[in-house]
């Protein structure tokens, strides 16, 4: 996986921001990428992240509130990028800490990112993510348990096979409702039309899925 951001703006955000402008309203260029999750997904938006992308880090905060701001019947997630060997171990700590506490996740994140991109330890190294356990108070015992537990396994091997099928290859990406990637990329890197760009396809998923929006 590798990262995607600009500081760049194209002549044409302000008409791309005039056709967002109804929330039930497609975009009449395709600045995304169509892809088939299966009906299992049409409710729900993924973001693809890693702990080495900038982008991804600069935008978490942002990423979550945006997600606050869904309607009820949109299930948001967050997902480790993994696209290749080098990331399993990123995912298997993740979803452990999901084990043990979700809570402590926007915790983890926090240490992970500080790890990986201000003291510049490897993201594929184990020992990485076991001093952000360490960090964040979760006991070894607890998390070498989780790591084992089968569910978490599960859930690591879902998450290969989701990038797998979405084609996942830059970060931050957004998978919408199981038919829709964006990323920063597709608006050259304007964070604001990124966020109506999603809001777009979220809205157009609720109607063409028909499904309620009812407010969170």
């Amino acid at each position: 996986a590798w990262c995607v951001g600009s500081a760049l703006t194209l002549a044409w955000i302000p008409a791309l921001a005039s056709g967002l402008g109804g929330m039930s309203t497609m975009p009449t260029f395709k600045p995304y990428q169509r892809v088939h999750l299966g009906p299992q997904y049409q409710n729900t938006i993924i973001e693809a992240m890693v702990y080495e992308c900038p982008f991804c880090r600069a935008l978490n905060n942002q990423m979550l509130r945006w997600a606050h701001t869904l309607p009820g019947s949109l299930h948001f997630e967050q997902m480790p990028a993994v696209v290749g060997k080098p990331w399993i171990t990123m995912a298997q700590s993740y979803f452990s800490v999901m084990a043990v506490n979700p809570g402590m996740l926007p915790r983890f994140d926090e240490e992970a990112f500080h790890l990986v991109q201000d003291d510049h330890y490897s993201y594929s190294n184990p020992r990485t993510y076991a001093l952000a356990i360490e960090k964040i108070g979760i006991s070894p015992s607890e998390y070498m348990a989780a790591l084992r537990y089968k569910p978490v396994q599960n859930l690591v091997l879902k998450d290969m096979k989701v990038m797998a099928k979405a084609g996942i290859r830059r970060t931050p990406s957004l998978i919408i409702c199981g038919r829709y990637v964006i990323n920063p990329g597709s608006v050259q890197g304007n964070y604001s039309m990124f966020f109506q760009l999603a809001n777009a396809l979220a809205s157009h998923c609720i109607s063409e899925n028909r499904i309620e929006a009812d407010t969170p």
